[in-house]
């Protein structure tokens, strides 16, 4: 095969995975008293049909920073959605606990390595093994114990609202104000590439996880 084409071949596949991962949520001031729930998360999509191995990709907030921030080794499957949490590091499940959720990976980075998110507005940004940046968002000031969301594509929805784009509230245990978003849930637009269903044209998709 001419070296050449073993270039573009890199090159289309390169771009694919990186129009592949798409950030689709962020929390940035938590209304949650409970400590297990009460930090900074974020959430990655992978929209693509193969699995992504995170292990050398990296992220930031507005430093811009590539290798900031790691994954602890993480793959993210096709059609998955992973939440990055500042949470303290093994507590995974008592996060999903709070949510309700049982079927979307969580992984706890703590206070070190997660970057800390403004709640007067802030930014991340992904990079791949090569420090190339291949996705990012950028959000304002928050409204406290609302999400911002984004759908597969990367269009912003704006906060989050309880009943619409699959968002809903965590459990109130151990008192504090639930937060309102929508964790391992991603909205497809129309048209998309999975056979859709109502919801005023949109498709929203649990993805199941990878035991946690």
């Amino acid at each position: 095969m001419r070296k050449s084409m073993v270039v573009l071949i890199w090159l289309c596949l390169s771009a694919t995975t990186r129009a592949d991962l798409v950030i689709t949520e962020v929390m940035s001031s938590s209304s949650h008293t409970n400590a297990a729930a009460n930090g900074d998360w974020w959430e990655l999509y992978n929209s693509g049909s193969s699995a992504v191995d995170l292990t050398l990709y990296s992220w930031d907030d507005n430093t811009a920073t590539a290798g900031s921030a790691d994954f602890n080794g993480l793959t993210i499957n096709a059609g998955q959605a992973i939440i990055i949490c500042q949470e303290t590091i093994g507590a995974e499940q008592a996060w999903k606990d709070l949510w309700g959720i049982s079927d979307v990976t969580v992984v706890n980075l703590g206070n070190t390595e997660f970057q800390n998110l403004g709640s007067t507005g802030d930014e991340i940004h992904l990079y791949d093994p090569s420090s190339n940046e291949i996705a990012s968002v950028s959000f304002g000031t928050a409204t406290s114990g609302y999400s911002f969301e984004w759908d597969a594509t990367g269009t912003s929805l704006g906060l989050s609202v309880l009943g619409e784009n699959g968002a809903f509230q965590a459990t109130s245990a151990a008192g504090g104000g639930p937060d309102i978003a929508s964790p391992g849930i991603v909205v497809i637009p129309e048209p998309g590439t999975f056979a859709l269903i109502g919801l005023g044209g949109l498709l929203l998709l649990r993805r199941r996880a990878c035991a946690n």
